[in-house]
């Protein structure tokens, strides 16, 4: 309901709104310029970004190259942006923290200690800042499964997660 009276999220279809379904690397770029104040003005700025998998007849093509051009997100490293990749929880919290810092102009320094989650070896290198950035600030927490604590870093994040993250984000961070 947070992201849905926000205008964060709409649904997937007509009286459909898909919450154990994956969330896209595109959705993702799309709910941050969303939170941005959909300033239609960056979207024509960013217009002379390049992914060679974003065609300019997507839906998701101007939001793509406005979160490229703000520093909100990144390619997949080969030019390409992998739009409609399910999104993994790692790159969730990267996002989160490249919009805090690059978009918000936030201080993000700070992060708790991972070290008591079984799964850390997981997260990747270039994630392990953003992970501990977002635990810290409470936008992500771990899971307890049989007495073991986990971050599951490199599981495809639905929509109903990814709506906690960004309600815990948009109150705390934003």
């Amino acid at each position: 309901n947070y992201v849905y009276e926000k205008n964060l999220f709409s649904g997937m279809g007509e009286h459909l709104f898909g919450p154990g379904e994956p969330m896209t690397r595109a959705m993702l770029v799309t709910v941050l310029y969303q939170m941005a104040g959909a300033p239609a003005q960056e979207l024509s700025a960013a217009s002379g970004v390049t992914l060679y998998d974003v065609p300019e007849s997507a839906w998701y093509a101007p939001y793509v190259k406005w979160g490229v051009a703000q520093g909100v997100a990144a390619g997949t490293g080969d030019g390409g942006f992998a739009p409609e990749s399910p999104v993994t929880r790692e790159q969730v919290v990267v996002m989160l923290r490249s919009f805090a810092s690059n978009y918000l102009g936030q201080s993000v320094s700070g992060g708790a200690d991972l070290s008591v989650y079984q799964d850390l070896n997981k997260v990747s290198d270039w994630a392990l800042e953003a992970m501990a950035w977002a635990v810290s600030q409470g936008v992500v927490s771990g899971s307890l499964t049989n007495e073991v604590l986990t971050l599951n870093p490199q599981y495809s994040a639905n929509r109903a997660e990814v709506a906690a993250m960004l309600r815990s984000f948009d109150e705390k961070i934003s």
